[in-house]
Protein backbone atom coordinates (compact mmCIF):
# COMPACT_ATOMS: atom_id res chain seq x y z
CA UNK A 1 0.00 0.00 0.00
CA UNK A 2 2.85 2.68 1.13
CA UNK A 3 4.91 1.78 -2.28
CA UNK A 4 1.86 2.20 -4.51
CA UNK A 5 0.64 5.59 -2.63
CA UNK A 6 4.07 6.59 -3.04
CA UNK A 7 4.91 5.86 -6.70
CA UNK A 8 1.14 7.26 -7.30
CA UNK A 9 1.94 10.45 -5.59
CA UNK A 10 5.16 10.97 -7.58
CA UNK A 11 3.79 9.74 -11.01
CA UNK A 12 0.23 12.15 -10.53
CA UNK A 13 2.92 15.27 -9.45
CA UNK A 14 5.37 14.77 -12.76
CA UNK A 15 1.98 14.88 -14.82
CA UNK A 16 0.38 18.07 -12.75
CA UNK A 17 2.89 20.06 -13.37
CA UNK A 18 3.64 19.50 -17.04
CA UNK A 19 0.00 19.81 -18.22
CA UNK A 20 -2.41 21.29 -15.03
CA UNK A 21 -1.28 25.27 -15.91
CA UNK A 22 1.13 27.19 -17.18
CA UNK A 23 3.46 28.10 -14.41
CA UNK A 24 3.48 32.03 -13.15
CA UNK A 25 6.53 33.11 -10.19
CA UNK A 26 4.30 36.59 -9.82
CA UNK A 27 3.25 36.26 -6.42
CA UNK A 28 -0.67 37.04 -6.33
CA UNK A 29 -1.11 35.24 -9.55
CA UNK A 30 -3.78 32.56 -10.29
CA UNK A 31 -4.40 29.24 -12.80
CA UNK A 32 -8.01 28.47 -13.73
CA UNK A 33 -7.51 25.16 -11.51
CA UNK A 34 -5.87 23.37 -9.24
CA UNK A 35 -5.24 19.33 -8.25
CA UNK A 36 -3.71 18.49 -4.88
CA UNK A 37 -1.80 15.67 -3.50
CA UNK A 38 -0.61 14.93 -0.12
CA UNK A 39 1.18 12.26 1.87
CA UNK A 40 2.44 12.72 5.50
CA UNK A 41 2.31 10.64 8.69
CA UNK A 42 -1.18 10.06 11.01
CA UNK A 43 -1.93 9.29 14.40
CA UNK A 44 -5.45 7.15 14.26
CA UNK A 45 -7.29 7.33 17.64
CA UNK A 46 -10.26 4.51 17.32
CA UNK A 47 -13.83 3.69 19.62
CA UNK A 48 -12.55 2.84 22.91
CA UNK A 49 -12.59 -1.36 22.50
CA UNK A 50 -11.01 -1.16 19.23
CA UNK A 51 -8.51 1.36 20.61
CA UNK A 52 -7.83 -1.03 23.67
CA UNK A 53 -7.05 -4.10 21.19
CA UNK A 54 -5.11 -2.28 18.87
CA UNK A 55 -2.87 -1.00 21.44
CA UNK A 56 -2.64 -4.83 22.61
CA UNK A 57 -1.41 -5.67 19.28
CA UNK A 58 1.02 -3.14 19.08
CA UNK A 59 2.41 -4.38 22.46
CA UNK A 60 3.41 -7.67 21.09
CA UNK A 61 6.82 -9.06 20.00
CA UNK A 62 6.83 -9.09 16.00
CA UNK A 63 4.52 -6.73 15.35
CA UNK A 64 4.99 -3.95 13.10
CA UNK A 65 2.88 -0.90 12.92
CA UNK A 66 2.81 1.95 10.04
CA UNK A 67 0.38 4.79 9.88
CA UNK A 68 0.17 7.75 7.30
CA UNK A 69 -2.37 10.41 5.78
CA UNK A 70 -2.93 10.72 1.99
CA UNK A 71 -4.95 13.36 -0.13
CA UNK A 72 -5.75 12.15 -3.39
CA UNK A 73 -7.83 13.28 -6.44
CA UNK A 74 -7.80 17.13 -4.99
CA UNK A 75 -9.71 19.71 -7.38
CA UNK A 76 -10.03 23.15 -6.74
CA UNK A 77 -11.40 26.20 -8.47
CA UNK A 78 -11.24 30.20 -7.38
CA UNK A 79 -14.38 31.19 -5.16
CA UNK A 80 -12.64 34.34 -4.32
CA UNK A 81 -9.06 35.87 -5.06
CA UNK A 82 -7.42 33.75 -2.42
CA UNK A 83 -10.08 31.23 -1.73
CA UNK A 84 -10.48 27.64 -3.62
CA UNK A 85 -13.08 25.40 -3.28
CA UNK A 86 -13.68 21.74 -4.79
CA UNK A 87 -13.32 18.28 -3.74
CA UNK A 88 -10.58 16.12 -2.48
CA UNK A 89 -10.36 12.43 -0.74
CA UNK A 90 -8.68 12.57 2.54
CA UNK A 91 -7.68 9.28 3.86
CA UNK A 92 -5.44 8.05 6.52
CA UNK A 93 -3.97 4.22 6.75
CA UNK A 94 -2.77 2.18 9.92
CA UNK A 95 -1.56 -1.10 8.85
CA UNK A 96 0.09 -3.67 10.82
CA UNK A 97 2.16 -6.89 10.05
CA UNK A 98 3.14 -10.26 12.10
CA UNK A 99 5.27 -12.43 10.45
CA UNK A 100 3.65 -12.86 6.73
CA UNK A 101 0.08 -11.89 8.02
CA UNK A 102 -0.96 -8.26 7.79
CA UNK A 103 -4.39 -5.82 8.57
CA UNK A 104 -5.37 -2.44 6.96
CA UNK A 105 -7.77 0.23 8.58
CA UNK A 106 -8.11 2.66 6.02
CA UNK A 107 -10.33 5.76 6.91
CA UNK A 108 -11.71 8.27 4.29
CA UNK A 109 -13.58 11.04 3.65
CA UNK A 110 -14.67 12.03 0.08
CA UNK A 111 -15.99 15.43 0.40
CA UNK A 112 -16.15 19.02 -0.24
CA UNK A 113 -12.97 20.96 0.41
CA UNK A 114 -12.25 24.75 0.92
CA UNK A 115 -8.44 26.20 1.43
CA UNK A 116 -8.23 30.05 2.23
CA UNK A 117 -4.81 31.86 2.14
CA UNK A 118 -5.69 35.10 4.62
CA UNK A 119 -2.62 36.84 3.85
CA UNK A 120 -1.32 39.18 1.27
CA UNK A 121 -0.78 36.53 -1.84
CA UNK A 122 -2.95 33.32 -2.80
CA UNK A 123 -0.76 30.77 -2.30
CA UNK A 124 1.95 32.16 -0.25
CA UNK A 125 2.12 31.87 3.54
CA UNK A 126 -0.62 30.86 6.19
CA UNK A 127 -3.59 28.90 5.29
CA UNK A 128 -6.99 27.49 6.31
CA UNK A 129 -8.64 24.62 5.30
CA UNK A 130 -11.96 22.65 6.13
CA UNK A 131 -13.46 19.84 4.60
CA UNK A 132 -16.86 17.84 5.08
CA UNK A 133 -18.31 14.80 3.27
CA UNK A 134 -19.16 11.01 2.93
CA UNK A 135 -16.76 8.74 5.64
CA UNK A 136 -16.10 5.31 5.51
CA UNK A 137 -14.18 2.65 7.45
CA UNK A 138 -12.68 -0.02 5.04
CA UNK A 139 -10.19 -2.96 6.65
CA UNK A 140 -8.62 -5.36 4.47
CA UNK A 141 -6.58 -8.41 5.40
CA UNK A 142 -3.42 -9.79 3.84
CA UNK A 143 -5.64 -11.67 2.10
CA UNK A 144 -6.99 -9.33 0.11
CA UNK A 145 -10.19 -9.70 1.74
CA UNK A 146 -11.95 -6.30 2.44
CA UNK A 147 -14.82 -5.31 5.05
CA UNK A 148 -16.56 -1.96 4.26
CA UNK A 149 -18.28 0.07 6.88
CA UNK A 150 -21.40 1.78 6.18
CA UNK A 151 -21.70 5.25 4.91
CA UNK A 152 -20.68 7.67 7.44
CA UNK A 153 -20.02 11.72 8.16
CA UNK A 154 -16.87 13.24 7.94
CA UNK A 155 -14.71 16.88 8.54
CA UNK A 156 -11.19 17.96 8.89
CA UNK A 157 -10.30 21.01 9.41
CA UNK A 158 -6.38 22.04 9.50
CA UNK A 159 -4.10 24.71 8.72
CA UNK A 160 -0.53 25.14 7.45
CA UNK A 161 2.20 27.00 5.21
CA UNK A 162 2.29 27.16 1.54
CA UNK A 163 5.99 28.10 -0.16
CA UNK A 164 4.67 29.28 -3.75
CA UNK A 165 7.57 28.07 -5.74
CA UNK A 166 5.82 30.21 -9.22
CA UNK A 167 2.99 28.30 -10.05
CA UNK A 168 3.21 25.32 -8.05
CA UNK A 169 2.67 25.48 -4.08
CA UNK A 170 4.34 23.14 -1.46
CA UNK A 171 2.18 23.20 1.33
CA UNK A 172 2.97 21.71 4.99
CA UNK A 173 -0.08 20.55 6.55
CA UNK A 174 -1.60 20.04 10.16
CA UNK A 175 -4.91 18.17 9.77
CA UNK A 176 -7.49 16.98 12.78
CA UNK A 177 -10.21 14.78 10.96
CA UNK A 178 -13.38 12.93 12.39
CA UNK A 179 -15.31 10.20 10.81
CA UNK A 180 -18.70 9.27 12.96
CA UNK A 181 -19.29 5.81 11.38
CA UNK A 182 -21.79 3.52 12.28
CA UNK A 183 -22.10 5.44 15.82
CA UNK A 184 -17.93 5.50 16.65
CA UNK A 185 -16.24 8.10 16.24
CA UNK A 186 -12.76 7.70 14.41
CA UNK A 187 -10.19 10.78 14.46
CA UNK A 188 -6.91 11.39 12.61
CA UNK A 189 -4.28 14.10 13.44
CA UNK A 190 -2.21 14.13 9.94
CA UNK A 191 0.94 16.64 9.09
CA UNK A 192 1.75 15.88 5.76
CA UNK A 193 3.51 17.52 2.64
CA UNK A 194 1.19 18.13 -0.28
CA UNK A 195 1.37 19.76 -3.58
CA UNK A 196 -1.26 22.32 -5.29
CA UNK A 197 -0.61 22.38 -8.89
Amino acid sequence: MRKIAVVLFISLFSISTLSAQTGNSKKGKTESWYTYWGIGYANLNYPNELQDLLDYLKDQDGVSNISMSLDMLGFYWHVKPKTIAGFVINGAGDRYEVNSESMQINQYIYGVSVMHYPGRYFGNGIFLRADMGLAKIVVTDSDNNSTGSDNGFGFLLGSGYSFDLGGTRLLVNVNYAIRNVEGDGYKTLGISLGGLF
